[in-house]
């Protein structure tokens, strides 16, 4: 992607990070509603756990395969378009879960809802890159706070569907038109085509990503590995830790994982002033090690509110893992940012997948408290990971290029 450092009129970019906010806030509700109606789903196909379990893999399957496409798609027609297409698919294709008849229909319609978002996270990412390029400072953390708050507000907004006896056809449809046209809305705002279209797009995505960028990028994936397993551990399991590990009720195990989202979205949302302080790499370095050591703090002392503080400490260590983890992927990319993202994504995306099993089979050895440890340990991880990519992209590409002085916001 050509670097062209920060524009000389900084209204474009400008619109087109409000822009790009809408669409990661789109983004962040479609799932946000979807996971609500997850049970009234259920009920509809007459699907028992385990089937629907399989089923619900078809959202990481569908991702996993076009996340592949998406970046070979983004380097050669530009992630505006790509953004756009994703955005749009995603919304449509909500609705596909709704009209499956059995659980069989269900997986299909699954992985189909699982492609098109598979198709614009790798697209918005790489338009991110594009857009702090251009205003010159870090963007991509306070966008991913947004799918973080359009994620909340997706919830509460299938909750009351939920509550007001709403089919989930007929509330996944009026959720598609409304997010819908708002994308559309604002797309025009997006940063045109050209912004990070390949001099020559390359086919082929990792073969054609330059060799030694290669193990950094692979590195990198491995960082946001560990920060997804983390969070897909306490979502899974963090509840059930309170309620049965610590004997506290049903409604305040659900606390923990609130305060896990609250703290993970808010700081999003300032990650991008410590990002452009004093960098990528430093700034994750400390969050992960601060979230690694809270969390195993807050999991020794065995209390119900050290585990609630300990799951908001990690939530805001893991908070800016990804933002950071994308935008050091689009830096070394150059050319070939979408491929360097999809690598990434891809890599990453297997920890949210593979992180709950984990700690489920280790539980059953060792317990859930111990279980959990593995978290930190995760954590902790990814601080010595981060270095060793750091070192790789340096080696790469140079040092990464001087913030633009100027407000951050």
């Amino acid at each position: 992607m050509p670097r062209t450092g920060p524009a000389t009129g900084t209204g474009q970019p400008r619109r087109a990070r409000i822009a790009l906010s809408v669409v990661f806030f789109v983004n962040g509700a479609l799932f946000g509603n979807w996971v609500l109606r997850i049970p009234a789903v259920k009920d509809h196909v007459d699907a028992g756990t385990g089937p629907l379990g399989l089923a619900l893999l078809g959202i990481a399957v569908g991702a996993l395969l076009s996340k592949q496409v998406s970046g070979q798609l983004v380097a050669r027609y530009g992630s505006r378009p790509i953004t756009v297409l994703g955005i749009t698919l995603s919304c449509l294709a909500l609705m596909l879960p709704a009209l499956a008849g059995n659980i069989v229909t269900l997986g299909l319609a699954l992985i189909g809802f699982g492609a098109a978002m598979g198709i614009v996270d790798v697209a918005m990412n790489a338009h991110g890159v594009a857009v702090q390029d251009r205003l010159g400072r870090p963007v991509l953390s306070s966008l991913h706070g947004v799918y973080s708050i359009g994620g909340l507000l997706g919830a509460l907004t299938g909750g009351a569907a939920e509550a007001r006896g709403l089919s989930p056809l007929t509330h996944f449809a009026l959720v598609a038109a409304v997010l819908g046209g708002a994308s559309l809305a604002v797309s025009s705002w997006l940063l045109p085509a050209s912004s990070d279209v390949a001099p020559r797009a390359p086919e082929g995505g990792w073969a054609k990503l330059p060799a030694e960028r290669r193990l950094p990028l692979v590195l990198l994936g491995f960082v946001g590995l560990c920060g997804m397993a983390g969070e897909g551990a306490v979502g899974d399991w963090g509840a059930i830790y309170l309620r049965d590990d610590l004997g506290t009720s049903a409604e305040f195990a659900a606390v923990g994982y609130s305060a896990y989202s609250v703290a993970m979205a808010a700081g999003r949302l300032l990650g991008d002033r410590f990002l452009a302080r004093w960098g990528d790499v430093r700034v994750v370095t400390w969050a992960v090690t601060f979230a690694g050591c809270a969390f195993a703090a807050g999991l020794l002392a065995g209390h119900p509110a050290a585990a609630v503080c300990g799951f908001a400490a990690l939530g805001t260590g893991l908070s800016i893992v990804m933002p950071a983890v994308f935008s050091m992927a689009g830096r070394m990319g150059g050319p070939t940012t979408g491929p360097a993202i999809t690598v990434v994504s891809s890599i990453a995306g297997t920890g949210f997948l593979a992180g709950p099993p984990l700690i489920g089979f280790l539980a059953q050895v060792t317990g859930l408290p111990a279980a959990l440890g593995v978290v930190s340990v995760l954590a902790l991880g990814a601080a010595v990971l981060l270095r060793f990519a750091a070192s790789g992209q340096r080696a790469a590409t140079g040092p990464p290029p001087a913030r633009a002085a100027g407000p951050l916001h």
